[in-house]
């Protein structure tokens, strides 16, 4: 099967999971793609990986690997919840609320659970500005519109 045979199928399973026409899916996956490129210890844990003092390098680069391959595996998670950050949270410059905080915000308001790495994934892809603050990440999300949620 050739990569595009590959894009094609991985386009289609996303409009089936979501329902988003085929180019908004494809233009969805390639920024997901590209968040992944430009963050390199994103894995579905967080940013890095559990414990990482107590881990050897090899250790730390096999778990960091996994993750990255569960978190790949979810891009549909991912883009569902992109979608709900840009409805329900404005963004604001300064990075001031933690990727943690806000997940379990959205897990209480739509009763979806995502992982910590998936939520960063999101909100990257969404274009909130950020800041590390490892495992987690700052976002510049509106306070305001966080409380009006909880």
């Amino acid at each position: 099967m050739t990569d595009d045979r590959r894009r094609k199928a991985e386009i289609r399973a996303l409009q089936a999971a979501t329902g988003l026409p085929y180019l908004e899916a494809r233009r969805q996956i390639t920024a997901f793609a590209e968040v992944m490129r430009q963050h390199p210890r994103l894995n579905s844990f967080g940013i890095g990986v559990f414990a990482s003092h107590r881990l050897t390098a090899e250790q730390r680069r096999d778990e960091l690997a996994v993750g990255r391959e569960e978190l790949a595996g979810r891009v549909a998670v991912v883009v569902e919840t992109a979608a709900w950050l840009r409805e329900n949270i404005t963004p604001i410059r300064t990075p001031v609320v933690s990727s943690y905080t806000v997940k379990h915000v959205m897990q209480r308001t739509t009763g979806r659970y995502a992982t910590n790495g998936e939520f960063i994934a999101a909100a990257l892809v969404a274009g909130y500005a950020f800041r590390y603050d490892q495992p987690n990440v700052l976002f510049g999300m509106s306070r305001r519109d966080l409380s009006r949620l909880d």
